[in-house]
């Protein structure tokens, strides 16, 4: 409770007052209360840990194709250079590029494909000790949770 009052308190103070308003430019990047495809977030119910992880990929001229893998829980990036296209299991597919911000798929099978040099920051919403994802021949329990 006391985060969310200091964290009210820097807003009523960047609103009321001009010269400090001028100085800092906040906008909201991704928002919403389900994933790019429309699939539904949902949180861990464990000890919860936030991770925040910088993906670089550099193809050198060839395209690189992560594995197919799936998250158990929330993440959103953001795309800082390049592009990617995300590739669900059904086929259907999304390109991102520089600047765009998303929430990614959630217990769904799908893989990354850069083409281009491509920089991401990814925000993860974890359970302390649950990894950020799993390929088809991981964990069981995560497993069974993609579909």
């Amino acid at each position: 409770m006391r985060n969310y009052l200091v964290a009210a308190a820097w807003v009523f103070m960047l609103l009321h007052n001009p010269s400090i308003a001028k100085e800092v430019d906040a906008k909201i990047l991704a928002q919403g209360s389900t994933s790019w495809d429309g699939g539904a977030i949902a949180y861990p119910q464990g000890e919860a840990e936030l991770i925040v992880q910088k993906i670089a990929v550099t193809p050198d001229g060839k395209e690189i194709s992560l594995a197919m893998h799936c998250h158990t829980i929330p993440l959103a990036a953001y795309v800082t250079k390049g592009s990617l296209k995300v590739i669900k299991a059904t086929g259907e597919e999304k390109i991102f590029k520089a600047g765009d911000a998303f929430i990614e798929v959630m217990q769904s099978w799908h893989k990354g494909v850069f083409n281009e040099e491509a920089e991401l920051i990814v925000f993860y919403a974890a359970e302390k000790g649950v990894p950020i994802s799993t390929k088809e021949d991981g964990n069981p329990d995560l497993i069974k949770l993609c579909k």
